[in-house]
Formats: structure tokens, sequence, C-alpha cells
């Protein structure tokens, strides 16, 4: 019933939708309007290869569905991956690594035909959606087609959990859908349990964002050679800043200049669509400056300058070049953004104080602290990461990690070695998505009914008056 409720409201809805999807595509913040309406190829996957269709909404989320995509990869043969992205950002991401058997699109506006649409074209035997995404009729139309679902990495957040408890009397049929729920933390777990899944289909699998491996690049490889020539240095990289952090980065970083002449800095907004005002705001602040859009191999760093990392894809391979990593998202009250790909190359990580998106991995990086040489210091929170109360902490904590170099190497070691272990706690989730998957081929050539008893769906006496259909026979 709650489901019939849900479909109501959004037909009703439907013209303010429609004026909404259009003014977004029209000020190009809504790319791949058809595709999310549904308008692909008919069979868009051909053949009889197996298929799992992954979603994620943004760039960190579809990193996650590239490190789960190779280890289903590994494990399943002749394996084909229909990628979704929500963000532009998180689109070019997916395409950039993906290989040429796999497909990335948009995903569906959440309407019953569009959602049918989709899975008749792509035909699944696996849909993981990663992290939060809990779109009622894709799950439903899911469930329906004899397709396993699956929530993979799931959380719910400390901003979004008021919300879910004001609608749990909604969320617990949505919830009673899914084959299985892996949650990242014994936390998030619960929270699931206390929005109303079955107690026996969540269980705690670990966040893949561990299991990440960031790609090379030819242009970190190009910066180490350069950064050698030049004699530019120390380098400060300054990931996925947001808006109003960019501005106390760059005061950090000439109050560092002052002391540390060569000190350079690559500085890496979160969003491309800011690229620009970021431009002015270190011109204005008269910082020299390159942009990697204008970047020729004729440039060298400039010793006392900032690169504009104005590129998508290429933050995570830079990590590697840093002396000190600091995560954006973390001086302002945005909630943080992953710090794994700084981990994977063993750097020493600063961080600020917001990082509710990323509690879990916050609380675990600071549990590791058995250095003490900093906890005197008021405010400041030290394990496998270095946490800082606030920006005027930045330019401090930075001269004390550059005039400290032992120390530096054994924090980002500590982070190193924390990923490596946290590594292996999702293998058991991986392993059964790959056995399930490879158990659920045989599902194709069957009728809808043995499926859906098959894959354990349950019932919606609301929608179960709907006409069958199976849209993964091949």
């Amino acid at each position: 019933m709650n489901l019939f409720f849900y479909n109501l409201l959004l037909w009703l809805a439907s013209p303010l939708v429609a004026l909404w999807l259009s003014y977004r595509a029209l000020a190009g913040r809504m790319p791949g309007l058809r595709q999310r309406l549904g308008f692909l190829p008919a069979n868009l996957v051909a053949g009889d290869d197996p298929v799992a269709w992954l979603h994620a909404v943004s760039l960190g989320e579809v990193k996650s569905a590239h490190a789960l995509a190779d280890e289903l990869r590994s494990r399943v043969p002749d394996l084909r991956i229909v990628f979704t992205a929500s963000t532009r950002t998180g689109y070019e991401e997916a395409r950039r690594r993906t290989t040429p058997r796999d497909i990335v699109l948009y995903p569906p506006i959440d309407y019953r035909w569009i959602c049918r649409r989709f899975l008749r074209a792509i035909r699944p035997q696996m849909v993981a959606i990663l992290e939060t995404e809990l779109w009622p009729n894709l799950f439903r139309q899911t469930r329906r087609s004899g397709t396993l679902l699956y929530l993979v990495s799931a959380r719910i957040s400390d901003r979004s959990l008021p919300r879910y408890q004001a609608t749990r009397f909604f969320w617990r049929s949505v919830l009673a859908l899914p084959t299985s729920v892996y949650a990242q933390s014994t936390r998030d777990a619960e929270r699931f349990l206390e929005l109303g899944a079955p107690a026996d289909r969540v269980h705690t699998g670990g966040n893949l964002k561990f299991r990440i491996s960031p790609h090379e690049s030819a242009f970190s490889t190009e910066l180490i050679s350069k950064i050698d020539s030049s004699g530019a240095g120390p380098v400060i990289v300054a990931g996925s800043t947001m808006p109003g952090e960019e501005k106390l980065v760059l005061e950090a970083f000439q109050t560092l200049l002052t002391r540390i002449p060569r000190l350079w800095m690559i500085l890496a907004p979160r969003h491309p669509e800011r690229f620009d005002e970021v431009a002015e705001l270190i011109q204005s602040m008269r910082l020299r400056m390159e942009r990697r859009s204008s970047w020729t191999d004729a440039y060298l760093p400039v010793p006392g300058g900032v690169l504009l990392l104005d590129s998508i894809g290429e933050l995570a391979s830079v990590y590697q070049i840093a002396n000190i990593v600091l995560i954006g998202g973390t001086l302002v009250p945005t909630g943080g953004h992953n710090l794994m790909e700084a981990a994977f190359f063993g750097k020493p990580i600063i961080i600020g104080p917001s990082m509710e998106n990323f509690r879990e991995i916050c609380d675990e990086f600071l549990q590791n602290n058995e250095n003490k040489s900093f906890t005197e210091v008021p405010g400041m929170k030290l394990g496998a990461v270095l946490q800082i109360p606030g920006p005027q902490s930045l330019a401090p904590s930075i001269a004390f990690l550059l005039n400290n170099p032992q120390f530096s190497n054994e924090l980002g070691a500590s982070a190193a070695e924390l990923l490596r272990r946290n590594q292996a706690g999702v293998e058991p989730m991986i392993e059964e998505l790959s056995r399930q998957l490879l158990n659920n081929q045989s599902l194709a050539n069957e009728s809808p009914t043995p499926a859906r008893k098959a894959t354990g769906e349950a019932s919606d006496s609301a929608n179960d008056t709907e006409e069958e259909w199976h849209p993964i026979s091949k």
C-alpha cells in the first residue's frame, strides 16, 4: 500500500517534476536526461554473458563501484558491468575507468515505467546499489524481474537519519525488497534495522572505499620528474576542497611561504563548475598559479606557486606526489571526503573537524594513537591521521609535519597499514555477491515466478496485481 501512495504522489507531481527536469537540463545540471527517462536501445547488453548493474551517486562511490567490479570480474567469468552514476563527475570517472565490455549510463528517474525500460534494456542478473540510494520503484521492479538486489557499503548518515526515522512507516516496506543489505559498519546496520529492514538480511559488510586502488596517471608521473627538475617543494596537496575552504587553505599557504619559500601546492576543488571561481580567488591573493587545463610539456612547477588541478579523475594519483595531504570538505561544515586514496600512498594526512559523512572511518583512523607527540596541543587528535580543530591550526600543523620528517613518515605508514587491514574486511561480502551472481545466472532463462521465489522477494500486496514481467531473458 505504501508504494501505491508513493506512485500516486509521483503521478500527481509529474507536471512539476517535468518542469524541474526541463529547467535543470536547460541549465546544464541534468546531463543524460534521455537516458534518465529510460530511452535506451533495446537489448543494450546483447549476448548471454552475465550482467551486473552497479549504481553509484558521485565520484567517490564510483571509485568504490569500480573496485567492486574488478573483484567480481576476477571471480565471475565473462561478466559484463553496467555502471550508472548520478553526477557528471561520477559519470565521467566511470567512463574513464571502464573496460571495452562495460557500459556507462545515467540512472533512471524513479518512475515505474522508466525503471522497467532500464531493466529490460540491461537485463542484469544482479543490481548493486552503493551507499544510500533508496528508490522504491527501482527496488520493486528489480525484484519483480527476478533480479538479485543488494545494498553494498550501505550507510545512513547522521544528517539523513532523522528524515528516515520520521518516515519509518514507509521505508519498512522498501527495505523489505533487497536480497541483502551489507552495511558499512555495525552502527549503520543498526540504523537499517531500526528503519525496518528484515534482521536476517542485514549484515555488516565493511566499506568498499577501503578496497580502492588508485590508477596511475601519466600526469602524476610527469609531475614527479618536473618537481625534481624545478627545485619546487615540499608539496602540499589539498584535495576535494569545498566553497569557503580554498581561501582558508590559501591563507595558510601564504603564511607558510614566509618560512618555506619553495613550498608548492596542488589545489583540487571538488566540483568542476567552481574551477574558474577558484582560479580568480588564487589570482586575487597574488599567488603564482598554473592550471592543469593549460599545462604543457614546457611547464615546470614554480616554487611558491599553486597548481589548480582543474581536471577530473587525476587527484587520486596526484596524492602520491604529496609531502602533506589535506582532505577537503573538512575545514568547513560539509561532512568531509574520502581519505583512502591518500592513505593508499602512505601520506601524512591532515583533516579538519567536519568528518560527519565519514564518521566511522575517521574514528577508526583516530584510534591508532600510539604516537602521543601531538596530543598535548589543545584540540588536536592524532591517530593514523592528524585532525585539527579548525583552520587556524592548519599552518602550524603543516609546519610541524614538515619539520619532523620521521614523525610524518610514521603517520603516513600508520594510515597505509590501517588501510591494508581493512581491505580484508570486505572480502566476505565480495565472495557472497560473486557466489550469488554465479548461482543466479541460470535464472535468466527461467520463468519469472520461480525466479522471484528463488531470490526470496518480499510480497507487496499493493503491487502484486501488476502484470508479471521478466526482462532478463536472453
